[in-house]
Parts: structure tokens; C-alpha cells; sequence
């Protein structure tokens, strides 16, 4: 059934500062640092350098008094910096999960507290590790969750690995994720990542096809431009063996790639210099909003204007999309949408209902990670149940392990894996359209060949400039 919901602020407005805390995460500070340095290696921030952190701190609330047991879950995910997008909807998944277990969890006729602690990873590796290590000593949490792009997922997954915590991964590529966690593609039988973290999203390869299944809409077989950084994504994406390049090639296109780039790189005019001379009609590439919104200017400055872009992260979310410049017709991958035809097996809402009490709730659009937040409790929450109640780490793995179930961004199949502990999620694709209704620009469903039961609403157009 559908739950009446508290009324929250809207996104990035519930972070309090933590000045009580910080005597604590400085103390802290040298070790994580120093275990950032050994565990990251190659894996670049989308922030800046960590110094002193304010990250959004949540605890977890008081349970039943007499509960049979209590479950500690921490939740790391960015609200500010440079993917604080990924995190938007945060507050209110958080509130709904809150206030959905305030009065325990039952299994077998038990009641079971759950406490909830979050934290914000502020768009940065380092920061990530370190509150991850605070939820972990401090909180004594017992299963830990973390979503959104690998500069979040892997120093998480890292720390918990270090310290033996069953962790819940989503909302990153799983290759990126899976190779930067120790996992190897070479190897003739791929082997287990990290003993202790199970992964659910789609990888390159479903990104590739959506792509092409929406560029061959448009201009099939035309000069693609590369916008990949030098960050996991970015390198992972530009493999010539493993990533994009060699499935763009073989699908009649030509791809101008003119290299890898600091993300925090300001002028973008070599860039487009190389894509106007090659005569590139398509872009793809992987940056987050802010980075994408100066080149986006820049190219309309230069006049560089391509028929087809098709930029993750950056064209995910409804709060970029409305600060760029011209961003009617840009397209993306969709991961979870409010016509999917799911449901949550927490709340009982639908997609279409979950976003609507995201909008109503928040007064903004709804977004693709609220889907994946809300999914990463729906999964944690069936393996708490089926292992009992039990805080055991290793119940809780076997049981993340067996998991089979219908979430609200589609069948989470641990049973079913790409690579061992890592299970993928379908995909379709999208364009950003003018708004009929509420909102300036909305997402046109483009293509479904991993979701056929769901319906397009038209074909792929140009970009008109």
C-alpha cells in the first residue's frame, strides 16, 4: 500500500552543518587519507581535494523498545560538488525509508529496528572513504549501501571490503566499478570483485546499444566526436579493447577521439577545433553537469553544432538539464523512469506513484535516482528479512547473494550474474523534449529493446540550434 509520507525540503536544502563532528573526522583524517592514497589508485575525484569535510550527517532513528534485534544501515551517496545531482532526490528517500521502519521491520512474527546513517560523499573519493570509515567505527553500521558513478561506489566498496561490512552497490557502470574493486576481465573465469559487495546497474555494453539504437535514428554511420576525462569512467568508456570504441567502429561510424582531459580542464576549444575539421555530427562522452555545461556553451560560441549528443551524466538529470544553454534535443540513457512498469516492493508505489510524491513532496521533477536509491533499501531490506533479522555478515552476504527480486527499477537477479556478485538492470533511451505540463523540458522515451513493454513516444530528431 502507499504510505503518507512527511513533508521534506527540497533537494540539497536538509544538509545541517556537523561542526560537533569534525573534532572526530579530523582525528580521522590521516588514516583515511593515507588509505585513500593506497586503495585509489588511477581512480580520479569529480571534487576537489579533501581538506575538512561538512558532510550531511544522518542517524539512525531510536526502534521499538522491544525490539528483537537492531539493523544498522549506512547510506553514502554526493549532495554537493560536482555530482551533487546524482543525490538529489536523497532527502526523500531517506525520509521515506525513515519513516516507513519507524516502527520496526517484522520478520517471523518479530519486530526489528532499523536505523538508518547517511552521509554525503561531496563528489570526491577521498571524502568518501572517510565518512564510510566513520559510519563503520563510529555508527557500527551492519550493512552498508552507496550509490552513484564510481568515484562514489569504489572507495566505499574499498573500506568495506577492509573492514569485512556486507556492502550494496548501484547507479555505476558495472565495468568501471567491477575492475576499479579488483575485479579482473581477463581472466579466464572472471572472479569475485570484493567478497563483501553486491552490484546491480547496466554496463557499457547496454549503454553502447541504446546509443546506436537511438544515433541510427539520426545519422547512421556519421563522424562520432569523444568526449571522455581521465577519470574511471572516462578511461573505462575509451578502452580500444573492452570500452566503446570498437563496437562505435563496427557499427559503420567514424570515431575522432582527441583524448583524455582533466576534468577540471576550463577551455575546451582544442576539443572542438578537432570535431568541427573531422565534420563530427554525433557527440558521446561521460562528464558531470557543471563540466558539460561550459563545453555545451562553448561549442554554441564556436559554432560547433552536432545533430546528436549523448553525454552521461550530465544529461541525466531534470536540474541540469534546465542550466544549460540550449539543451532541447540532447539525449541520454534512462535507467529507470516514471512510466516503468514497476513497483516497489517496500512501499508498494508504482514508479509512476513514487515520482509523483517525489513532485508533490519536493515541488521538483522527478529524477532517475530516485529510483535507484529507493531500490538499493527494497534490496537491502529483503535480504535483512530473508536472513532473519540478523546482523550475522555472513547471513546477510548469502542471503544478498540469493536475492531474485522485482524492484521498482526492474529485477534485481544476484542469481543471474554478468560477473560474479554483479547483476545488471535494463536500460532505454531518451531525449529531452520541450514540457507540455510542469516542466520546461521532459524525457521522450526513445528506445526500448531492453524494456519492450514499454511503449516509445516517437522517433529520435535532430538538434536544432
Amino acid at each position: 500500500m502507499t504510505h503518507e509520507l512527511p513533508e521534506i525540503a527540497a533537494p540539497n536544502e536538509t544538509a545541517r552543518p556537523n561542526g560537533d563532528r569534525l573534532g572526530r573526522r579530523q582525528m580521522l583524517g590521516l588514516t583515511a587519507a593515507a588509505m585513500g592514497a593506497l586503495l585509489l589508485p588511477g581512480c580520479g575525484s569529480d571534487g576537489d581535494s579533501a581538506g575538512g569535510t561538512t558532510a550531511t550527517d544522518g542517524g539512525g532513528d531510536a526502534g521499538p523498545a522491544d525490539a528483537a534485534g537492531t539493523i544498522k544501515i549506512g547510506y553514502v551517496t554526493p549532495r554537493t560538488g560536482q555530482l551533487a545531482e546524482f543525490g538529489a532526490a536523497d532527502a526523500f528517500v531517506l525520509e521515506q525509508m525513515r519513516a516507513h521502519f519507524a516502527g520496526g521491520l517484522e520478520i517471523d512474527g518479530e519486530t526489528f529496528a532499523v536505523e538508518i546513517y547517511d552521509r554525503d560523499s561531496e563528489s570526491n573519493t577521498t571524502v568518501a572513504a572517510l565518512v564510510t570509515q566513520e559510519l563503520i567505527l563510529e555508527d557500527g553500521v551492519d550493512l552498508m549501501l552507496v550509490n552513484s558513478t564510481p568515484e562514489t561506489t569504489v572507495p566505499v566498496v574499498q573500506q568495506c571490503t577492509n573492514s569485512e561490512i556486507p556492502v550494496l552497490s548501484n547507479n555505476a557502470p558495472w565495468q568501471p566499478h567491477y575492475l576499479s574493486i579488483g575485479g579482473d576481465l581477463a581472466a579466464a573465469e572472471p572472479p569475485v570483485a570484493s567478497p563483501y559487495n553486491y552490484h546491480f546497474f547496466w554496463g557499457a555494453e547496454d549503454l553502447i546499444s541504446v546509443y546506436i539504437a537511438m544515433w541510427d535514428q539520426v545519422a547512421p554511420g556519421a563522424v562520432v566526436g569523444a568526449m571522455w576525462p581521465d577519470d574511471v569512467d572516462g578511461n573505462a568508456f575509451s578502452d580500444p579493447n573492452a570500452g566503446f570504441p570498437p563496437v562505435i567502429e563496427g557499427a559503420g561510424y567514424t570515431l575522432v577521439d582527441p583524448g583524455r582531459f582533466d576534468l577540471a580542464s576550463q577551455d575546451f576549444s582544442s576539443q572542438i577545433n578537432a570535431f568541427k575539421d573531422a565534420g563530427v555530427e554525433i557527440l558521446v562522452g561521460v562528464l558531470p553537469p557543471p563540466v558539460f555545461g561550459n563545453f555545451w556553451a562553448q561549442c554554441q560560441q564556436q559554432g560547433f553544432t552536432p545533430k546528436v549528443v549523448s553525454m552521461a551524466k550530465a544529461t541525466e538529470f531534470p536540474g541540469a538539464i534546465d542550466s544549460f544553454d540550449n539543451p532541447e534535443g540532447l539525449c541520454v540513457e534512462m535507467w529507470w523512469s516514471d512510466r516503468h512498469p514497476t513497483a516497489s516492493t517496500v512501499t508498494g508505489q508504482s514508479s509512476a506513484e513514487l515520482a509523483a510524491a517525489w513532485e508533490e513532496a519536493t515541488g521538483t521533477q522527478w529524477s532517475m535516482s530516485l529510483g535507484y536509491g529507493h531500490s538499493l533499501f527494497e534490496v537491502a531490506i529483503d535480504a535483512i528479512t530473508r536472513a532473519g533479522g540478523s546482523a550475522d555478515r555472513q547471513a546477510l552476504l548469502d542471503a544478498m547473494g540469493e536475492t531474485v527480486l522485482d524492484t521498482v527499477v526492474g529485477t534485481v537477479d544476484f542469481t543471474n550474474s554478468v560477473v560474479p556478485h554483479v547483476t545488471k538492470t535494463p536500460l532505454i533511451g531518451g531525449q529531452w523534449v520541450a514540457g507540455d505540463g510542469d516542466w520546461p523540458y521532459e524525457l521522450a522515451i526513445r528506445t526500448t529493446e531492453q524494456l519492450p513493454s514499454l511503449e516509445v513516444d516517437g522517433p529520435m530528431v535532430a538538434i536544432e540550434l
